[in-house]
């Protein structure tokens, strides 16, 4: 029965082949056999389940969960809570964040997951990243020779990946509202982020580390999604169409999945 659960099994991509014409030619997949997008998978696509061949379960749930501890720690650190500096965070960074969250990235490539893995393994670099800098690892702060300087190149730093969270952000459109929502903000934390930096505001510094506790809060939703069924808990996810985008209201009702009895 196990191999039937949506949940413990891994999901890839519904094939071309079983995708139909939509309205405005939009490629849509066939609702038999298909699974709307899901938070704590990831993916904002529709998915087919495939664990009667492939019984191993998806990594994005670790994944979500290494996440939300980095922006939950970092979001705390830049709103000057106990006045705190970040180097207690280099460790969190380069292992748990870094090095831990690529494994599950690559594992998410095995699970056919083109969103989840770029998001997980780009991600798994830029905390990986920000921990060599903060811990001068490679002389990265010490090779400026003044604050200024430095804070001219982060800030330059942080913009590259503010556009590349915004391709990522607009990806969402059609997903889950919480991944969206996680998206979004992680998206508003960069460009505040940056704006701090570049202009010495302290103001926006806590702004951003705001956005970036509220990024955790929706990564914490994900790491929930992604283990709580109707099977293992008492409290489980909904399943109701508010969590999901209006491109992706056309889902099969819940009596389509099949839970563990």
């Amino acid at each position: 029965m196990a191999e039937n659960d949506q949940r413990f099994s891994a999901e890839t991509a519904v094939k071309p082949g079983e995708q139909t014409k939509g309205d405005n030619s939009s490629l849509i997949p066939s609702v038999e056999g298909a699974l709307p997008p899901r938070t704590g998978y990831l993916r904002v696509n529709w998915y087919k389940r495939t664990g009667k061949y492939r019984p191993f379960p998806t990594s994005c749930a670790a994944g979500c969960a290494l996440i939300a501890v980095s922006l939950f720690s970092l979001g705390l650190v830049l709103c000057g809570a106990k006045h705190t500096t970040s180097g207690i965070l280099a460790g969190l960074f380069l292992f748990s964040s870094g090095l831990v969250q690529i494994i599950t990235g690559i594992w998410a490539i095995v699970d056919n997951n083109v969103w989840g893995s770029t998001f997980l393994l780009c991600y798994g670099a830029f905390f990986m990243s920000l921990g060599s800098i903060i811990s001068d690892l490679f002389g990265v702060v010490s090779s400026y020779e003044s604050t200024s300087d430095f804070d001219n190149a982060f800030g330059l730093y942080l913009i590259s990946w503010l556009v590349f969270t915004f391709f990522m952000w607009i990806a969402t459109i059609k997903s889950t509202l919480p991944l969206f929502a996680l998206m979004t903000f992680l998206w508003v934390f960069f460009l505040l982020y940056a704006i701090a930096v570049f202009g010495n505001h302290s103001g926006c510094k806590t702004a951003a580390g705001i956005f970036c506790f509220l990024s955790s809060a929706c990564a914490f939703y994900g790491m929930y999604d992604g283990l709580h069924s109707k099977a293992s808990a008492y409290l489980p996810s909904p399943e109701g169409k508010w969590t999901r985008m209006p491109g992706s209201t056309n889902a099969p009702t819940d009596e389509s999945r099949v839970e563990i009895i």
